[in-house]
């Protein structure tokens, strides 16, 4: 508890606004930003171990060829995946949630909240996609030239989409004590929504357009970077000069 309290006072006297605000927030979400922070720093070197390992490359591969055993069904649906995230697909998705914000929202706070939360994880990720430069699988589907294998770029893409329509339920304020179906619509369609980024680096797989590292470091580190964005962008550091 003391050092709690030193560690909130330190911050107030830098009487900086957005330290001001970090220093009010909960424990957890500072635990949040710290972890997101690190993840930031150790990416880069972790797909720079991984694209030098060949025994790591060797083991991963092992296992995309289990995932190429796959129903035709499964890789028809991992396609429809792979359709709906990709620039396009994302791009429409993205799109519409930010006009839906624009149309039901006053002012644009909600919606700048939105694109920041949704173009966060996209941007980063194709910054360490260019840094780390790592070629895709050797298998027939993922020899894509000229285009990075770490991490997932269809994994983040998911994540931004599924991040904004966490946004704008959140902002339709149904509270968990409403009584009826309403709660647990919106508990089914939260486990729904969380599901999507999982099932999309899972079609990754089956396509073998990645390594199993690619889609689970995106995984971890963009989810990171929505939550960790939608912490920061509720903070009055944004929402007060906005409005």
């Amino acid at each position: 508890m003391e050092n709690s309290w030193y560690f909130n006072a330190t911050l107030e006297r830098m009487n900086n606004p957005f330290v001001m605000s970090l220093s009010r927030l909960p424990w957890t979400r500072r635990l949040l930003l710290l972890v997101t922070a690190l993840a930031l720093i150790c990416i880069i070197p972790i797909g720079d171990a991984l694209k030098r390992s060949q025994s790591i490359t060797n083991h991963e591969m092992k296992i995309l060829e289990q995932f190429q055993k796959a129903p035709h069904l499964l890789l028809a649906i991992s396609t429809g995946f792979g359709q709906a995230f990709s620039i396009a697909g994302t791009a429409l998705i993205v799109s519409l949630s930010l006009l839906y914000l624009v149309w039901t929202q006053r002012g644009w706070v909600q919606p700048l909240r939105g694109a920041i939360i949704a173009v966060t994880p996209m941007m980063v990720t194709l910054v360490v996609k260019v840094i780390v430069d790592r070629s895709r699988p050797g298998t027939s589907l993922g020899n894509l030239e000229n285009d990075p294998s770490f991490p997932s770029g269809h994994v983040a893409a998911s994540i931004s989409c599924v991040a904004l329509l966490f946004l704008i339920m959140q902002l339709r304020h149904v509270r968990e004590s409403s009584r009826g179906n309403r709660y647990f619509l919106r508990l089914a369609v939260s486990v729904i929504l969380m599901l999507i980024p999982v099932m999309t680096a899972v079609s990754r797989l089956i396509l073998g357009v990645h390594y199993p590292s690619d889609v689970a470091a995106s995984l971890i580190l963009n989810a990171l970077l929505a939550a960790s964005m939608g912490v920061i962008t509720q903070q009055e550091i944004m929402a007060g000069p906005l409005h």
